[in-house]
């Protein structure tokens, strides 16, 4: 079957806790859409309820947007490197040539913690080459290659050059024709099953270790991360005052990828207020931090810290 050629095809991960923000992320796609596209929104998940499958649906429901809903295959990502704010979900993008129909060739992975403030046609026209991945470089000064104090542990033992880039997996446009040739997803989880004590961040560290060099970078602008805004000026990070500038001011796409998030405690980003713009476009519409909210929030997170402890006693 041949994919219409006005056909952009987007994939989010996610567990049963970013439901919500995922139908808030592709929303904000959808919306900024400027030509009658049809949009395929492929949707890998596991152990999600039928509620909020319900709710993602009526998210999304629109004349232009159709939902492919794949499940992972959990068994092959069994030594993953999790932690309390990353789960198994954040692995999934790795298996996206894998679980997506054999009809699409290229896709644009985002993170559930995005919002896409300029049209997406953009990020889809960009010429992808002969790169697995065209992505943006890790905007933590510490990780901005994979030499850097946050890069790669050991990027010296596989043979990677110090000045290689390290990027951000957040935002993806996966080539995936090429990545299915060169069977990438097994590659990188084997990486992940023998490099477990190197791993610092999760699937990013894998990817980058399997795909240096051979991937493209974007603008920066479609992949702004939250680290972006503790810097005090352009001098203190790896990219140009114009960049910076650019980053800063006219991000097209806002990427809340700190710990704290709009939906939770304690977020302090100042594109905070995009989140509930575009929330209010889905059947959550409404949803807002109340008092009773943190309450219980609060509540559950001493619950879970209080589990975290009883199961190292």
């Amino acid at each position: 079957m041949v994919v219409a050629e006005n056909t952009i095809v987007i994939v989010c991960c996610t567990d049963n806790n970013y439901t919500m923000p995922l139908a808030t992320t592709v929303c904000s796609a959808i919306a900024n859409v400027s030509s009658q596209c049809q949009i395929v929104v492929c949707i890998i998940a596991d152990k999600i309820t039928q509620a909020n499958k319900n709710k993602i649906i009526k998210s999304l429901n629109k004349p232009n947007v159709n939902i492919e809903w794949l499940v992972p295959d959990e068994e092959k990502l069994i030594n993953a490197v999790i932690s309390r704010h990353i789960t198994i979900a954040a692995y999934y993008r790795i298996l996206i040539p894998e679980l997506l129909p054999a009809k699409y060739q290229k896709a644009i992975y985002l993170d559930s913690d995005v919002i896409v403030k300029n049209n997406i046609e953009k990020l889809w026209d960009t010429e992808i080459a002969d790169n697995y991945v065209l992505a943006v470089r890790d905007m933590d000064i510490d990780a901005a290659y994979v030499s850097s104090p946050k890069g790669l542990k050991n990027y010296q033992e596989l043979g990677i050059a110090s000045d290689c880039k390290y990027f951000n997996s957040g935002v993806l446009v996966i080539n995936i024709e090429k990545w299915r040739r060169d069977n990438l997803s097994e590659k990188i989880i084997n990486y992940i099953n023998k490099n477990q004590q190197y791993i610092r961040w999760h699937d990013q560290d894998a990817m980058n270790a399997v795909i240096a060099g051979k991937w493209g970078e974007l603008d920066a602008r479609w992949n702004s991360q939250a680290i972006i805004h503790d810097y005090s000026s352009w001098k203190e990070t790896c990219f140009t005052e114009t960049d910076y500038n650019n980053i800063i001011n006219e991000p097209y796409l806002v990427h809340f990828s700190s710990s704290a998030k709009p939906w939770k405690l304690g977020c302090k980003h100042p594109n905070r207020m995009l989140f509930f713009q575009y929330i209010d476009l889905t059947a959550w519409s409404g949803w807002r931090m109340t008092f009773m909210r943190k309450v219980w929030i609060k509540i559950k997170d001493i619950i879970k810290e209080k589990g975290i402890l009883f199961s190292q006693a």
